[in-house]
């Protein structure tokens, strides 16, 4: 029997989950491929990126979401690399008046991503804030093809972090694809009135890596 790795089960279940109109939109979607016309661009800069940015996205004209540095590194096979993850939290201007760092409220768990997001303006730093007496829940990088979950720089973690994300780089399009997938998924996350809603993607990967590894 084909084994089906954790995030390959995870969207299974959750597209399972969903009304035949909203399927076939996501197959349509993925007949796409990865998009970067899904994003508007704001504003071209070239910002010294830094832990802490809050920066925002722009799905559709004037409504954004937030997002945050987590981290910024360089590695040998990436030397401006930016870990980041995206809010549900909309706002309609360029500015920190409505962030609420809650990371119960994840659009997109940490990412890995390099630079030219912001440079092309499809990314608009908003503000700044300082992580460094805040808690920031672990984090890690699950590998497809090793089947292992890593870190940003490539060491191996021993236990499973509290957010997930995938070990692979990603650019516009790949961002572009993941939040137009959400949006078809979650057409309310548009409203100013959206509340916060908990991902269950750490979750349910969580109880299927324990499942896929008890069969490898």
């Amino acid at each position: 029997m084909e084994r089906i790795n954790p995030v390959q089960q995870y969207w299974a279940y959750r597209i399972s989950a969903q009304p035949t109109a909203i399927q076939n939109q996501l197959a349509a979607l993925r007949d796409k491929g990865h998009l970067t016309d899904e994003l508007l661009v704001i504003k071209r800069k070239r910002p010294i990126l830094q832990k802490g940015d809050v920066f925002v996205v722009q799905p559709k004209k004037d409504i954004f979401f937030y997002g945050l540095i987590l981290n910024v590194y360089s590695v040998p096979i990436l030397k401006n690399g930016v870990v980041i993850c995206i809010f549900k939290t909309v706002t309609h201007e360029l500015n920190m008046n409505h962030f609420k760092l809650d990371f119960n409220n994840l659009l997109l768990p940490p990412q890995i991503l390099g630079r030219r997001a912001w440079m092309s303006g499809h990314f608009y730093n908003a503000g700044k804030i300082d992580l460094s007496s805040i808690h920031i829940p672990s984090y890690g990088f699950y590998h497809v093809f090793n089947n292992t979950l890593l870190t940003e720089y490539g060491e191996h973690l021993e236990c499973l972090p509290e957010m997930i994300g995938l070990m692979s780089v990603g650019d516009i399009g790949s961002i572009a694809f993941k939040i137009a997938q959400e949006l078809i998924i979650m057409p309310k996350l548009l409203n100013d009135d959206n509340p916060p809603s908990p991902s269950d993607f750490c979750v349910k990967f969580s109880e299927y890596y324990r499942r896929y590894n008890d069969i490898l």
